[in-house]
Protein backbone atom coordinates (compact mmCIF):
# COMPACT_ATOMS: atom_id res chain seq x y z
CA UNK A 1 0.00 0.00 0.00
CA UNK A 2 1.49 3.50 0.51
CA UNK A 3 3.53 2.97 3.36
CA UNK A 4 6.88 3.44 2.44
CA UNK A 5 9.50 0.65 2.77
CA UNK A 6 9.14 -2.81 2.78
CA UNK A 7 7.86 -4.75 5.73
CA UNK A 8 10.42 -7.30 7.23
CA UNK A 9 8.39 -7.89 10.97
CA UNK A 10 5.90 -7.27 13.10
CA UNK A 11 5.63 -7.17 16.56
CA UNK A 12 2.73 -7.61 18.86
CA UNK A 13 2.97 -6.24 22.00
CA UNK A 14 0.72 -7.27 25.15
CA UNK A 15 1.73 -3.91 27.34
CA UNK A 16 2.01 -4.58 30.81
CA UNK A 17 -0.69 -4.35 33.11
CA UNK A 18 -2.38 -8.16 33.18
CA UNK A 19 -6.39 -8.03 31.83
CA UNK A 20 -5.86 -4.12 31.52
CA UNK A 21 -2.99 -4.11 29.00
CA UNK A 22 -3.41 -3.65 25.37
CA UNK A 23 -1.92 -4.45 22.28
CA UNK A 24 0.09 -2.53 20.31
CA UNK A 25 1.83 -3.61 17.27
CA UNK A 26 4.73 -2.17 15.74
CA UNK A 27 6.80 -2.63 12.56
CA UNK A 28 10.02 -3.04 11.56
CA UNK A 29 10.64 -1.88 7.57
CA UNK A 30 14.04 -2.39 5.34
CA UNK A 31 14.70 -2.46 1.77
CA UNK A 32 12.49 -3.72 -0.44
CA UNK A 33 13.59 -7.10 -2.29
CA UNK A 34 11.36 -6.42 -5.63
CA UNK A 35 14.52 -3.63 -6.30
CA UNK A 36 17.09 -6.34 -7.19
CA UNK A 37 14.97 -6.29 -10.53
CA UNK A 38 15.89 -3.27 -11.90
CA UNK A 39 18.15 -2.74 -14.65
CA UNK A 40 17.44 -5.93 -15.73
CA UNK A 41 15.92 -7.26 -18.77
CA UNK A 42 12.12 -8.64 -18.76
CA UNK A 43 13.43 -12.11 -19.04
CA UNK A 44 16.21 -11.91 -16.30
CA UNK A 45 13.47 -10.24 -13.85
CA UNK A 46 10.97 -13.25 -14.50
CA UNK A 47 13.39 -15.75 -14.08
CA UNK A 48 14.35 -14.40 -10.72
CA UNK A 49 11.35 -13.60 -9.42
CA UNK A 50 10.16 -17.02 -8.06
CA UNK A 51 13.66 -17.67 -6.34
CA UNK A 52 13.66 -14.60 -4.64
CA UNK A 53 9.40 -14.41 -3.69
CA UNK A 54 9.79 -18.79 -3.43
CA UNK A 55 6.95 -18.69 -0.55
CA UNK A 56 4.79 -18.34 -3.67
CA UNK A 57 6.65 -18.83 -6.59
CA UNK A 58 4.69 -20.22 -9.21
CA UNK A 59 1.80 -17.34 -8.52
CA UNK A 60 4.71 -14.75 -8.25
CA UNK A 61 6.14 -15.99 -11.71
CA UNK A 62 2.88 -15.49 -12.58
CA UNK A 63 2.40 -12.11 -11.68
CA UNK A 64 5.63 -10.95 -13.23
CA UNK A 65 5.15 -12.52 -16.42
CA UNK A 66 1.97 -10.60 -16.59
CA UNK A 67 3.71 -7.53 -15.96
CA UNK A 68 6.78 -7.79 -18.09
CA UNK A 69 4.58 -8.34 -20.70
CA UNK A 70 6.02 -12.04 -21.29
CA UNK A 71 3.90 -15.33 -22.02
CA UNK A 72 2.56 -16.41 -18.63
CA UNK A 73 3.44 -19.62 -17.23
CA UNK A 74 0.32 -21.62 -16.69
CA UNK A 75 0.62 -23.83 -14.01
CA UNK A 76 -2.48 -24.09 -11.63
CA UNK A 77 -1.11 -28.02 -10.34
CA UNK A 78 2.25 -25.58 -8.58
CA UNK A 79 -0.34 -22.96 -7.23
CA UNK A 80 -2.52 -25.32 -5.82
CA UNK A 81 0.48 -27.50 -4.34
CA UNK A 82 2.00 -23.62 -2.56
CA UNK A 83 -1.39 -23.23 -1.11
CA UNK A 84 -1.99 -26.71 0.19
CA UNK A 85 1.61 -26.72 1.85
CA UNK A 86 1.22 -23.03 3.22
CA UNK A 87 -1.79 -24.32 4.90
CA UNK A 88 -0.79 -27.84 5.75
CA UNK A 89 2.28 -25.94 7.79
CA UNK A 90 -0.34 -24.23 9.47
CA UNK A 91 -2.73 -26.65 10.62
CA UNK A 92 0.02 -29.39 11.20
CA UNK A 93 2.38 -27.17 12.96
CA UNK A 94 1.38 -24.15 14.49
CA UNK A 95 -2.27 -24.74 15.21
CA UNK A 96 -0.63 -27.66 17.49
CA UNK A 97 2.48 -25.65 18.76
CA UNK A 98 -0.42 -22.82 20.15
CA UNK A 99 -2.95 -25.62 21.55
CA UNK A 100 0.39 -26.81 23.59
CA UNK A 101 0.93 -30.24 21.32
CA UNK A 102 3.39 -31.54 19.13
CA UNK A 103 3.54 -30.51 15.74
CA UNK A 104 2.04 -33.67 13.21
CA UNK A 105 5.72 -34.12 11.45
CA UNK A 106 4.53 -37.47 10.01
CA UNK A 107 1.31 -36.18 8.02
CA UNK A 108 3.46 -33.27 7.47
CA UNK A 109 5.72 -35.30 5.56
CA UNK A 110 3.36 -36.47 3.05
CA UNK A 111 3.64 -33.42 1.28
CA UNK A 112 6.64 -34.64 -0.51
CA UNK A 113 5.79 -38.23 -0.77
CA UNK A 114 4.31 -38.99 -4.16
CA UNK A 115 0.75 -39.46 -3.74
CA UNK A 116 -0.03 -38.21 -1.00
CA UNK A 117 -2.36 -35.91 -1.01
CA UNK A 118 -5.34 -39.18 -0.51
CA UNK A 119 -3.34 -39.58 2.77
CA UNK A 120 -2.96 -35.91 3.47
CA UNK A 121 -6.76 -35.71 3.02
CA UNK A 122 -7.89 -38.45 5.32
CA UNK A 123 -5.23 -37.40 8.07
CA UNK A 124 -6.53 -33.94 7.90
CA UNK A 125 -10.57 -34.81 7.93
CA UNK A 126 -11.01 -38.47 7.74
CA UNK A 127 -14.16 -39.40 5.05
CA UNK A 128 -15.13 -35.71 5.14
CA UNK A 129 -13.97 -34.45 1.98
CA UNK A 130 -17.23 -32.45 1.45
CA UNK A 131 -16.85 -30.29 4.54
CA UNK A 132 -17.04 -27.53 2.54
CA UNK A 133 -20.71 -28.59 1.87
CA UNK A 134 -21.63 -29.54 5.27
CA UNK A 135 -24.51 -27.74 7.33
CA UNK A 136 -23.71 -26.02 10.58
CA UNK A 137 -25.40 -29.24 12.28
CA UNK A 138 -23.08 -31.82 10.11
CA UNK A 139 -19.96 -29.36 11.57
CA UNK A 140 -20.90 -29.84 15.06
CA UNK A 141 -21.19 -33.06 14.89
CA UNK A 142 -18.05 -34.01 12.96
CA UNK A 143 -16.23 -31.99 15.81
CA UNK A 144 -18.04 -33.89 18.57
CA UNK A 145 -16.68 -37.13 17.16
CA UNK A 146 -13.25 -35.35 16.38
CA UNK A 147 -12.22 -38.38 14.06
CA UNK A 148 -8.65 -36.62 13.22
CA UNK A 149 -6.14 -34.22 15.47
CA UNK A 150 -7.07 -31.79 13.34
CA UNK A 151 -11.01 -32.25 14.10
CA UNK A 152 -9.74 -32.36 18.19
CA UNK A 153 -8.03 -29.33 17.76
CA UNK A 154 -11.09 -27.64 16.04
CA UNK A 155 -13.30 -28.48 18.34
CA UNK A 156 -11.11 -27.15 21.18
CA UNK A 157 -11.16 -23.98 19.25
CA UNK A 158 -14.60 -23.71 18.47
CA UNK A 159 -15.18 -23.59 22.43
CA UNK A 160 -13.74 -19.69 22.61
CA UNK A 161 -16.57 -17.07 22.34
CA UNK A 162 -16.58 -15.89 18.91
CA UNK A 163 -16.08 -12.34 19.51
CA UNK A 164 -12.44 -13.18 20.43
CA UNK A 165 -10.15 -11.61 17.47
CA UNK A 166 -13.38 -11.26 15.14
CA UNK A 167 -12.68 -8.45 12.69
CA UNK A 168 -14.21 -7.63 9.42
CA UNK A 169 -12.97 -5.59 6.15
CA UNK A 170 -14.68 -6.02 2.55
CA UNK A 171 -12.53 -8.35 0.45
CA UNK A 172 -9.61 -7.08 -1.53
CA UNK A 173 -10.54 -6.82 -5.45
CA UNK A 174 -8.49 -7.33 -8.82
CA UNK A 175 -9.69 -3.68 -9.50
CA UNK A 176 -8.38 -2.55 -5.64
CA UNK A 177 -4.96 -3.88 -6.33
CA UNK A 178 -4.56 -2.49 -9.90
CA UNK A 179 -5.51 0.77 -8.51
CA UNK A 180 -3.18 0.97 -6.03
CA UNK A 181 -0.22 -0.40 -8.21
CA UNK A 182 -1.48 2.53 -10.96
CA UNK A 183 -1.31 4.97 -8.06
CA UNK A 184 1.84 4.18 -6.87
CA UNK A 185 3.58 4.69 -10.29
CA UNK A 186 1.80 8.06 -10.52
CA UNK A 187 3.58 11.43 -10.92
CA UNK A 188 2.52 12.75 -6.87
CA UNK A 189 1.04 9.20 -5.98
CA UNK A 190 -1.92 9.85 -3.22
CA UNK A 191 -2.13 7.64 0.23
CA UNK A 192 -5.68 6.92 -0.40
CA UNK A 193 -5.89 2.93 -0.47
CA UNK A 194 -8.50 1.53 1.27
CA UNK A 195 -8.94 -0.91 3.49
CA UNK A 196 -9.02 -4.56 2.53
CA UNK A 197 -8.28 -8.15 3.56
CA UNK A 198 -7.83 -10.98 1.39
CA UNK A 199 -7.16 -14.86 1.76
CA UNK A 200 -8.77 -18.01 2.66
CA UNK A 201 -12.01 -16.86 4.20
CA UNK A 202 -12.45 -15.09 1.09
CA UNK A 203 -11.98 -18.05 -1.49
CA UNK A 204 -14.57 -20.30 0.37
CA UNK A 205 -16.78 -17.51 1.56
CA UNK A 206 -19.27 -18.80 -1.11
CA UNK A 207 -19.38 -22.28 0.05
CA UNK A 208 -22.52 -23.86 1.82
CA UNK A 209 -21.02 -24.19 5.34
CA UNK A 210 -18.75 -20.98 5.66
CA UNK A 211 -21.55 -18.37 4.41
CA UNK A 212 -23.80 -20.11 7.05
CA UNK A 213 -20.87 -19.45 9.76
CA UNK A 214 -20.59 -16.23 8.46
CA UNK A 215 -24.13 -15.55 8.74
CA UNK A 216 -24.11 -16.83 12.30
CA UNK A 217 -21.41 -15.24 14.03
CA UNK A 218 -18.89 -13.14 11.69
CA UNK A 219 -15.71 -13.16 10.70
CA UNK A 220 -14.41 -14.97 13.80
CA UNK A 221 -11.18 -16.83 14.61
CA UNK A 222 -13.00 -20.57 14.16
CA UNK A 223 -14.31 -19.69 11.15
CA UNK A 224 -11.30 -17.98 9.71
CA UNK A 225 -9.44 -21.11 11.09
CA UNK A 226 -12.00 -23.38 9.58
CA UNK A 227 -11.90 -21.62 5.99
CA UNK A 228 -7.69 -22.75 6.15
CA UNK A 229 -8.65 -25.89 6.10
CA UNK A 230 -11.61 -25.84 3.68
CA UNK A 231 -9.19 -24.20 1.53
CA UNK A 232 -6.60 -26.89 1.96
CA UNK A 233 -8.87 -29.28 0.91
CA UNK A 234 -10.49 -26.97 -2.44
CA UNK A 235 -6.34 -27.06 -3.49
CA UNK A 236 -5.35 -30.81 -2.82
CA UNK A 237 -8.36 -31.65 -5.07
CA UNK A 238 -7.60 -28.82 -7.58
CA UNK A 239 -3.79 -30.40 -7.53
CA UNK A 240 -4.95 -33.96 -8.36
CA UNK A 241 -7.29 -32.86 -11.54
CA UNK A 242 -6.40 -33.12 -15.04
CA UNK A 243 -4.86 -29.80 -16.36
CA UNK A 244 -7.37 -27.12 -17.55
CA UNK A 245 -7.17 -23.95 -19.32
CA UNK A 246 -6.72 -21.84 -16.14
CA UNK A 247 -8.94 -19.02 -15.55
CA UNK A 248 -6.49 -16.21 -14.31
CA UNK A 249 -7.29 -12.51 -13.07
CA UNK A 250 -7.19 -10.27 -16.41
CA UNK A 251 -4.06 -7.70 -15.80
CA UNK A 252 -4.11 -4.21 -17.59
CA UNK A 253 -0.65 -3.24 -19.13
CA UNK A 254 2.26 -3.44 -16.90
CA UNK A 255 0.62 -4.84 -14.12
CA UNK A 256 0.68 -9.09 -13.25
CA UNK A 257 -2.76 -9.95 -10.53
CA UNK A 258 -2.50 -13.62 -9.22
CA UNK A 259 -4.48 -15.94 -6.44
CA UNK A 260 -1.61 -16.74 -4.38
CA UNK A 261 -1.40 -18.93 -1.04
CA UNK A 262 -2.27 -15.75 1.08
CA UNK A 263 -4.29 -13.87 -1.26
CA UNK A 264 -4.47 -12.00 -4.14
CA UNK A 265 -0.78 -11.09 -5.25
CA UNK A 266 -0.18 -7.86 -7.11
CA UNK A 267 2.96 -6.86 -9.38
CA UNK A 268 3.70 -3.85 -11.25
CA UNK A 269 7.00 -3.00 -13.80
CA UNK A 270 8.02 -0.29 -16.00
CA UNK A 271 10.25 -1.31 -18.59
CA UNK A 272 12.12 1.40 -20.54
CA UNK A 273 14.73 0.55 -23.50
CA UNK A 274 14.83 -3.32 -22.58
CA UNK A 275 15.10 -2.75 -18.54
CA UNK A 276 13.40 -2.71 -16.03
CA UNK A 277 13.14 0.65 -14.85
CA UNK A 278 10.97 0.30 -12.04
CA UNK A 279 8.93 -2.54 -10.21
CA UNK A 280 6.75 -2.60 -7.34
CA UNK A 281 4.90 -5.58 -5.63
CA UNK A 282 1.70 -5.66 -3.50
CA UNK A 283 1.51 -8.88 -1.14
CA UNK A 284 -1.84 -10.06 -0.04
CA UNK A 285 -0.03 -9.33 3.81
CA UNK A 286 0.37 -5.55 2.21
CA UNK A 287 -3.16 -5.46 2.77
CA UNK A 288 -3.69 -7.76 6.08
CA UNK A 289 -1.29 -6.02 8.12
CA UNK A 290 -1.74 -2.48 6.99
CA UNK A 291 -1.75 0.11 9.24
CA UNK A 292 -5.89 0.04 10.75
CA UNK A 293 -6.02 -2.48 8.38
CA UNK A 294 -7.20 -6.57 9.43
CA UNK A 295 -4.47 -7.89 11.84
CA UNK A 296 -4.72 -4.24 14.08
CA UNK A 297 -8.49 -5.08 14.36
CA UNK A 298 -8.42 -8.69 15.04
CA UNK A 299 -6.13 -8.02 17.45
CA UNK A 300 -8.18 -5.04 18.72
CA UNK A 301 -10.84 -7.49 19.42
CA UNK A 302 -8.32 -10.51 21.36
CA UNK A 303 -8.96 -10.07 25.57
CA UNK A 304 -5.43 -8.88 27.01
CA UNK A 305 -5.08 -10.73 29.60
CA UNK A 306 -4.13 -15.16 29.32
CA UNK A 307 -6.88 -16.05 26.90
CA UNK A 308 -5.86 -13.20 24.65
CA UNK A 309 -2.24 -14.51 25.09
CA UNK A 310 -3.06 -18.09 24.13
CA UNK A 311 -5.27 -17.54 21.40
CA UNK A 312 -3.04 -14.76 19.54
CA UNK A 313 -0.95 -17.25 18.14
CA UNK A 314 -4.01 -18.95 16.29
CA UNK A 315 -5.35 -15.47 15.30
CA UNK A 316 -1.96 -14.70 13.66
CA UNK A 317 -2.19 -17.99 11.98
CA UNK A 318 -5.85 -17.12 10.67
CA UNK A 319 -4.74 -14.20 8.65
CA UNK A 320 -1.75 -15.72 7.79
CA UNK A 321 0.80 -13.06 7.46
CA UNK A 322 3.78 -13.64 4.77
CA UNK A 323 6.51 -11.89 7.16
CA UNK A 324 7.54 -13.12 10.89
CA UNK A 325 5.10 -11.91 13.73
CA UNK A 326 6.81 -12.09 16.66
CA UNK A 327 4.49 -12.11 20.17
CA UNK A 328 6.00 -10.74 23.39
CA UNK A 329 4.69 -8.91 26.69
CA UNK A 330 5.84 -5.08 26.27
CA UNK A 331 8.63 -5.51 28.61
CA UNK A 332 10.18 -8.33 26.76
CA UNK A 333 9.90 -6.48 22.95
CA UNK A 334 13.03 -4.78 23.46
CA UNK A 335 14.84 -7.98 23.09
CA UNK A 336 12.57 -9.72 20.76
Amino acid sequence: MSAAGHLLRLAVTLDAGGEGGAWRITRERGADPAQVLVGRTPQDAARLVPLVFNLCGAAHGLAAAAALGLPQPADPAAMARETVRDHALAILHHWPAALGEAPDRDTLGLLARPGGDAGLTAALVGDARALAAFSPAELEAWLRAAPTPTARRLAQIRRFDPAEGRAALAELTEADVACALQAAAAPNPQPADPLRETGALGRTADTPLLAALMAAEGRSLFVRLLARLVDCLAALAAAARAPAAPQWPQSPPSLGLAPAARGLLGHAARVEDGRVAAYRILSPSAWNLAPGGLLERAFAALSPGPLGRRLAPLLVSAINPCVPVVLAPAREAAHA
